[in-house]
């Protein structure tokens, strides 16, 4: 009998280890995983003050990231509203005061309006390497203009529009947005 005892407290001691052993392992992996971020989490985790786009083709790569990242459905009203922000900062000085936050978010929140009202969803965009960054100066200044192509798709199919997206180095001699325009597909 006392040997029986002792076989099942023993089994008893080696199973509490096992369970033991094992929250200890679960739990700590929980802890050691990152947590996921969102693409619109990792634009706006950036430090533009360190790592600011070095390059016409970079701030367009940029600035297309947010847009898409803005008129995704996943984005929340607080991203949103700091997307706006985002977008903002890389605007030229001139640009910026003529689109202040509060009248940019709500001419943003306009437009997203619109687009599900009409089924309109943004797919994406394309700015291909191969085109080329217009360069060029004009009183003392330098500015470049750089095509992409935002893609979106509705219930009658899918489209894209071309745009011309028009930056000018500032005094730190980072390109900023200065406008854009719309364009024809590029040859």
């Amino acid at each position: 009998m006392k040997k029986r005892i002792g076989t099942i407290s023993a089994v008893l001691v080696l199973a509490c280890a096992i369970v033991a052993l094992y929250l200890y392992i679960d739990r700590s992996g929980k802890e050691a995983k990152e947590p996921v971020n969102t693409v619109a989490e990792q634009l706006l985790s950036k430090n533009l003050e360190t790592n600011y786009p070095p390059t016409p083709y970079a701030l367009t790569e940029f600035y297309c990231g947010i847009v898409e990242c803005i008129y995704s459905t996943q984005t929340t009203e607080e991203q949103l509203e700091k997307l706006v922000e985002l977008e903002l900062s890389l605007f030229d000085e001139e640009f910026a005061a003529l689109n202040p936050y509060e009248q940019l978010l709500a001419a943003t929140k306009k437009d997203l309006a619109e687009a599900k009202e009409k089924g309109l969803v943004f797919t994406g965009y394309v700015i291909d390497k191969a085109s080329n960054v217009s360069k060029w100066k004009k009183d003392g200044k330098e500015y470049a203009s750089l095509q992409f192509q935002l893609m979106s798709r509705s219930g009658e199919g899918s489209g894209g529009s071309y745009r011309n997206l028009i930056m000018r180095k500032d005094s730190e001699g980072n390109y900023k947005i200065l406008g854009w325009e719309t364009a024809e597909k590029a040859e």
